[in-house]
């Protein structure tokens, strides 16, 4: 843009040019790319740009967007690989920021307020959910980033059904494929069942893998963990909690369904502390559990003086008859090296291991790819009955 300042119209032309290509706004750099977002508000006295792993409120200068003097035009601008891919929300103050500390605890439940109010870009049309309760994100992919080839919804493509139940005092959505007449069938305990089953994230992505053949007709039993007092609880390597997986969880379903008893076809999976919990389980209940598919695992836990235990268990452990996929994102900088040390764990005792890595962060963004690479990865070889 010019340095003198804009007119009316020359800015009522500039969003009307953008809301036609849509943002954020895409310039080749070298072997990067300029990604530039946008934010249009005459009002604000401040707008911060909350990125997936790029935004710190340690750090806020590098991501207060810029007002264009004399318009309502606010912008920022990041150099990123073009193998990157992000959520991102746009938080419009309406009075000047006040400095967070991060070392006061009444900054940082301020920082999460002011991070949960965020609002999605209006001209951006992906969007999603972290959680079903939480805000609306937007989502940005470059060109390079990892295809998420599955996650789509596909016309022609047979649908499975997903149900939600009651077991005990939990609340579990279930997918059952499409067709009838399957005996035996693989069982995949997929945690935070919330962000997959009560949104609807997961369905087409199953629907399309056994379309295609990638995978078995397959049972997903989907385990809410969104209280966060519940879900401390019971990810952190919790042996109650590995019990009703391995035990009252697949028993329900078993009641129910022609589900599979054979352990190599049975999959525990998660993120976050969910992918924690579920290598956890399979460490307890390998007469349950054959594969384990962990996306960003917390495998820094329990933190403090004692770190990485459960790799720990894993070293010190004879082989189990377990198949690993394991992936987590270059920008997790909390994760990435604790990843890297249980692959290498469990490759040296022998444990077949696929393991990816992806540019982006802590993010539903990237696992909802990487989920369907990683089901493909512990389900492909499975013989359906």
């Amino acid at each position: 843009m010019s340095a003198a300042l804009p007119d009316d119209r020359a800015v009522s032309d500039f969003w009307a040019e953008v809301a036609a290509r849509g943002t954020p706004l895409l310039e080749p750099d070298g072997d990067a790319v300029i990604v530039t977002f946008l934010w249009r508000d005459p009002d604000a006295a401040a707008v911060i740009l909350h990125v997936n792993r790029l935004t710190d409120f340690r750090c806020l200068d590098q991501s207060m967007m810029r007002r264009l003097p004399g318009t309502d035009v606010w912008h920022l601008s990041y150099r990123m690989p073009p193998t990157w891919r992000a959520s991102y929300g746009v938080g419009p103050l309406s009075v000047p920021l006040v400095p967070i500390d991060p070392d006061r605890l009444a900054d940082k439940a301020r920082w999460r307020r002011l991070r949960s109010s965020a609002l999605p870009d209006p001209l951006n049309r992906a969007s999603l959910r972290h959680r079903a309760d939480g805000p609306a994100l937007s989502v940005v992919a470059l060109a390079g980033a990892p295809p998420q080839r599955w996650f789509a919804a596909r016309p022609g493509v047979a649908r499975g059904r997903v149900g939600r139940h009651q077991v005990g005092d939990r609340t579990v959505w279930s997918y059952l494929p499409p067709g009838a007449g399957h005996r035996d069938l693989p069982v995949v305990v997929l945690l935070d069942g919330d962000v997959w089953g009560g949104q609807g994230l997961l369905g087409a992505t199953l629907d399309n893998l056994i379309a295609a053949g990638r995978i078995p007709p397959t049972v997903v039993l989907m385990v809410d963990c969104a209280a966060v007092p519940t879900r401390s609880r019971d990810l952190t390597c919790n042996p109650a909690f590995a019990g009703f997986l391995a035990g009252d969880l697949l028993a329900w379903a078993a009641a129910r369904w022609p589900v599979t008893s054979d352990p190599a076809a049975t999959v525990v999976a998660g993120q976050s502390l969910g992918g924690l919990a579920a290598a956890y389980t399979a460490l307890c209940a390998p007469d349950r559990f054959g594969a384990v598919l962990s996306q960003s695992g917390s495998y820094w836990f329990p933190g403090g003086d004692v770190r990485e235990w459960l790799t720990g268990r894993y070293a010190a452990t004879e082989r189990l008859p377990l198949r690993w996929y394991l992936e987590v994102g270059t920008r997790e900088w909390d994760l990435v090296e604790p990843t890297r040390r249980l692959r290498d764990v469990l490759l040296g005792r022998g444990y077949p291991v696929t393991y990816a890595e992806f540019d982006g962060g802590h993010d539903v963004a990237c696992w909802r790819g990487g989920l369907g690479d990683g089901l493909i990865a512990v389900l492909g070889n499975i013989r359906q009955s």
